[in-house]
């Protein structure tokens, strides 16, 4: 139901998966709920709405790739409910390379049954992945690369998370003369959310400008004055 919409790049693989997740851009834990570890807002307690889930995790610098140029980024997010889909937004970072094959895991432990399929156009700012997390608290671990030599330059890498929740219901059965069939898609969709500035990096006086933020970045387009105006 949540297949890919295909694959435009090359596969980077995943850095090996931490425990835990951190809130983006706070040196505080997330709490641990009963089911595993959950985002950083506090929740433990898986939410009955697909429509309003928390989600929250960070950026980091990836691993290595080789043959792979510029500069990778390993990111890490949980949600407080199942997930079929999520799509990460890097403006104006553009990606190169992603993973299209992110690792899910639940308290630490990698599944067995639960995974992603990841496509997109590159260079281009957003990835969309599709696939299943099936319990609340799961942690999603993935990777991609920027051009960016320098994660740590401003404006700073600072991706937009939105998640998605699909079902499917079907009904066969009756007769050749009153056939009785039906069929239902329903799709839920939470965010944005703001996985915040890369970790690793030594704090400056932009730390609080997060793109959901009251002060986010301001970014200068090529060919245009901070104004906004063209040169």
């Amino acid at each position: 139901m949540a297949a890919a919409l295909g694959v435009l790049a090359t596969a980077v693989a995943v850095a090996v998966l931490a425990p835990s997740l951190l809130q983006a851009d706070s040196t505080a834990p997330l709490t641990t709920g009963s089911t595993g570890t959950t985002g950083s807002t506090g929740a433990t307690v898986a939410s009955d709405d697909p429509n309003n889930y928390t989600c929250s995790g960070h950026i980091r610098r990836g691993a290595a790739e080789q043959g792979v140029t510029g500069t990778q980024v390993q990111y890490q997010f949980s949600c407080d409910g199942p997930i079929s889909g999520y799509s990460i937004e890097t403006e104006p970072h553009q990606v190169q390379y992603f993973d299209q094959a992110p690792v899910v895991a639940l308290a630490g432990v990698p599944s067995a049954t639960d995974s992603f399929s990841c496509s997109a156009f590159i260079p281009g700012v957003q990835i969309n992945c599709s696939g299943v997390a099936a319990t609340a608290f799961d942690v999603i671990t993935g990777q991609f690369t920027i051009a960016d030599k320098n994660l740590c330059a401003e404006p700073r890498l600072d991706p937009i998370l939105t998640v998605t929740d699909a079902t499917a219901t079907a009904t066969l059965g009756g007769t050749k003369a009153a056939p009785t069939a039906s069929a239902t898609f329903t799709q839920y969709i939470s965010g944005p959310f703001d996985l915040g500035r890369p970790w690793g990096c030594k704090g400056d006086r932009f730390g609080t400008n997060l793109r959901l933020g009251n002060n986010p970045p301001k970014i200068v387009l090529p060919g245009l004055s901070a104004g906004g105006k063209a040169k």
